[in-house]
């Protein structure tokens, strides 16, 4: 069967630093940074690369914090200010009150519906996925409050989803880089555990600051076993076309391999500061135009090594 990259998350990850590490140490010197890109591409190990950026512990790294599955209602205040909304409801920003500490938690908030079964299936679902996953570059679970509502309690990432942010703040290359990098760190986590992520977008990576970013939305993620390498849907849903790899429309084929496709339309918006790719192309158009040999072009502000690292994560054979 078709596979849409020869990239791994892993790999993609040392494509990205490498390019950070190469500008950092060369001022976009292309033969050390050509150099650097292919040692990394092929050799570099995690330890070898260590981040910049200060990342925020889990919640529950104070053994004293016990951590649970669920979440008291009589802990959790709500305040007016949304964060967002979708067909579920609304997201509200929070305080957790913890054994020991305060958190500033983002709580999603299933609406009163008469036929939400389905809705409030799918948030459990997603919080199922959640609560397995610990990792800086992921927005972490924080538990579920059944009250008056069915209430998902989750770390805050107050900036907001990455394109918006883009689109409003025209951050430099190499904060771009940055960010982008995190996503790659939070998806090789992901493959290391057997998940399959199946929405990687712009739109579901949020920003805590300008230098730190966290994956979330996990609706449509689904877990492998140790021996399974994809996951099979049974049919076509509402799924985010102009992301996803051929074999997932043909075949309705999911694995880590078409999640790294995905994170190279990922890179596209975000070295695009927040365009929505394909612009004026209908979902179903897009996958006879890729078939063909054609791919997005680059951005007009994107380094030419960033631009070959997308066409890598588009490879389809």
């Amino acid at each position: 069967m078709p596979g849409p990259s020869a990239l791994s998350s892993s790999e993609t990850a040392y494509g990205v630093r490498g390019f950070c590490l190469a500008k950092h140490e060369s001022d976009y010197n292309t033969k050390a940074l050509n150099e650097k890109q292919q040692f990394l591409s092929v050799s570099a190990n995690p330890e070898d690369l260590p981040m910049s950026t200060e990342v925020y512990e889990s919640p529950y790294a104070d053994p004293d914090e016990l951590r649970s599955t669920t979440v008291d209602r009589k802990n959790l205040i709500l305040e007016d200010a949304e964060l967002g909304s979708g067909n579920f409801g609304t997201v509200l920003r929070g305080t957790y009150q913890m054994r020991k500490t305060q958190k500033q938690v983002a709580v999603k908030i299933l609406k009163n519906d008469d036929n939400n079964d389905a809705v409030r299936d799918e948030m459990l679902r997603e919080a199922q996925v959640m609560q397995q996953l610990d990792n800086p570059y992921i927005v972490r679970m924080i538990g579920i409050c059944e009250a008056e509502n069915l209430m998902l309690v989750m770390e805050l990432a107050e900036l907001g989803p990455l394109n918006k942010y883009l689109q409003r703040n025209r951050l430099a290359i190499k904060n771009v880089t940055e960010l982008v990098h995190q996503v790659c760190m939070g998806m090789k986590y992901l493959e290391e555990h057997n998940f399959v992520h199946r929405d990687l977008a712009a739109r579901n990576v949020l920003l805590v600051t300008q230098h730190y970013a966290k994956i979330s939305d996990f609706g449509l993620s689904k877990a492998l076993t140790n021996e399974q390498d994809h996951y099979k849907s049974k049919g076509h849903g509402k799924w985010p076309v102009k992301w996803y790899a051929p074999e997932c429309m043909n075949f309705y084929t999911f694995s880590c391999k078409s999640d790294v496709w995905s994170f190279g339309v990922l890179m596209w918006e975000a070295f695009s500061y927040g365009q929505k790719p394909y612009k004026g192309m209908k979902g179903p158009d897009v996958i006879p135009m890729i078939e063909s040999g054609k791919r997005l072009a680059a951005p007009a502000s994107c380094p030419p090594e960033i631009y070959n690292l997308m066409l890598k994560c588009w490879t389809y054979k």
